[in-house]
């Protein structure tokens, strides 16, 4: 755990150095290295360094599949920054460096143990994503969506370090794992504020408002890492304090869970439904999909984390593509609206093809990974005895299905002769993170037996 934090906290501080050296072809070859290293050491549970850490980060089995998970979606996205030399060589270092603290951020907040490396951690991922939302330094709506996320981050840090407050102050440690056998009213207040933190940083409704703009803003190869690496610490870590803390926690804290799951199911589904602009509308679905993940907490036991994070896989799979297959479109077209993308079945019919897919694994559908994602948390909802808010997921996923259909119609509509021109290289990744969605989809026991 250690060992990985210090190869990326190096390889970081390298990559922005050589930014102001003659060796710059070296750069994505580094970071490429760097998190490949860093998988190896958690993936092998080397020990190396780790008692600097003692009781302040664990990695036991679902901390280490969740960072692996963060790793494997930030490294399959990093090809894509090359896109990035077009536009002066100086910011590819700035934006591989920074990524790599992003990546370093996100495992330490689904390591935590402790209150403060949890703080430390989302500042160090928050911070991070402030800089490359506004990385488009020409763009005033990339400027006003760095500009709103530092807001709506720091108002997020204020009410999580009020929620640790109130904790430290009953409990009088700072440890995530209390064992005093019952939470205190003063206690559970301070949890409330806790997960409304996390509820912030994750974007459920009522506390969604901020998403939209940041990520139409946000260049969209960094909205894809807000939209999986942002989303998915976030969640592993939420998931990581309820589990520590499930013991002690009220029961009534399943209905404050089950308030924001109907809301943001809802809501997020109304307001995706007239959107316009394809991030606008990945950014409302990417709310639903936070609701259907926080299912998963309803009385959640070890024994069923794998649901958890096949639903990660599953989403930052389909998002990855769904994103970069915008980013593209965007690039040649000038806008990401859906008229944008009318035509695109006969320019480029694979990457209509590849989008097509994301878009239907998304929504939930037969043969991919998103659509046994969904089995599985309905199920558990089902077996837990919430089988009213699985009829409304249901409905859920049903209405989705057709702002979902929206850009697939798009896609194959007639064309008004737009030519989308991606290069062999990163069209083939594109097929790799397809493949990756319909065989978790054919063939799901092969995942599943890898998560448990």
């Amino acid at each position: 755990m250690m060992l990985a934090l210090i190869i990326l906290t190096l390889a970081g501080l390298l990559i922005l150095f050589l930014g102001f050296s003659g060796m710059r072809n070296v750069l994505l070859p580094v970071a490429i290295i760097a998190i490949s290293a860093a998988i190896f050491s958690l993936s092998s549970q080397q020990t190396f360094w780790n008692h600097y850490l003692a009781d302040m980060v664990q990695v036991d089995g679902l901390s280490r599949k969740i960072s692996l998970i963060l790793m494997f979606a930030a490294l399959g996205l990093l090809p894509f920054f090359n896109l990035f030399k077009n536009r002066g060589q100086e910011e590819l270092s700035d934006f591989l460096g920074i990524y790599l603290f992003a990546i370093l951020g996100s495992i330490l907040m689904v390591s935590a143990l402790n209150y403060m490396s949890l703080f430390l951690g989302v500042e160090i991922l928050s911070i991070s994503m402030y800089v490359l939302a506004g990385a488009n330094r020409r763009s005033i709506l990339s400027n006003e969506a760095s500009l709103k996320y530092f807001i709506t981050g720091s108002f997020t840090s204020a009410i999580m370090l009020f929620g640790i407050g109130w904790i430290y102050a009953e409990s009088g440690s700072l440890s995530m794992i209390q064992t005093s056998g019952v939470a205190t009213s003063m206690m559970s207040f301070g949890f409330i504020f806790l997960f409304t933190a996390f509820a912030l940083k994750v974007a459920l409704v009522p506390f969604h408002f901020w998403a939209p703009d940041v990520y139409q803003g946000t260049p969209t190869l960094f909205t894809a890492s807000m939209a999986t690496l942002v989303k998915i610490a976030a969640i592993g870590a939420f998931y990581r304090l309820v589990q520590l803390n499930h013991a002690v926690l009220p029961e009534w804290i399943n209905w404050y869970f089950v308030l924001l799951i109907l809301a943001t199911l809802i809501l997020g589904n109304i307001l995706a439904v007239t959107q316009d602009s394809v991030k606008r509308l990945f950014a409302y679905s990417g709310i639903v999909q936070s609701g259907f993940i926080l299912m998963g907490f309803l009385y959640q036991s070890a024994y069923v984390d794998w649901t958890m994070l096949f639903y990660f896989i599953a989403y930052a799979s389909a998002s990855l593509v769904g994103f970069i297959v915008i980013h593209f479109v965007e690039a040649q077209s000038g806008s990401d609206s859906l008229d944008s993308f009318a035509g695109l079945s006969k320019s480029n019919p694979g990457l209509a093809l590849v989008l097509s897919i994301s878009l239907i694994s998304l929504a939930g559908g037969p043969l991919t990974a998103g659509f046994m994602a969904k089995i599985f948390i309905l199920s558990q909802s089902i077996q837990n005895n919430f089988t009213a808010l699985a009829m409304v997921a249901v409905i859920s996923a049903v209405v989705s299905m057709y702002y979902y259909y929206k850009v697939i119609n798009a896609i194959y509509s007639k064309s008004s002769d737009q030519p989308w021109s991606v290069s062999i290289y990163y069209r083939g990744l594109l097929y790799v993170f397809t493949i990756i969605t319909l065989v978790a989809g054919l063939l799901p026991s092969v995942l599943i037996g890898l998560l448990k």
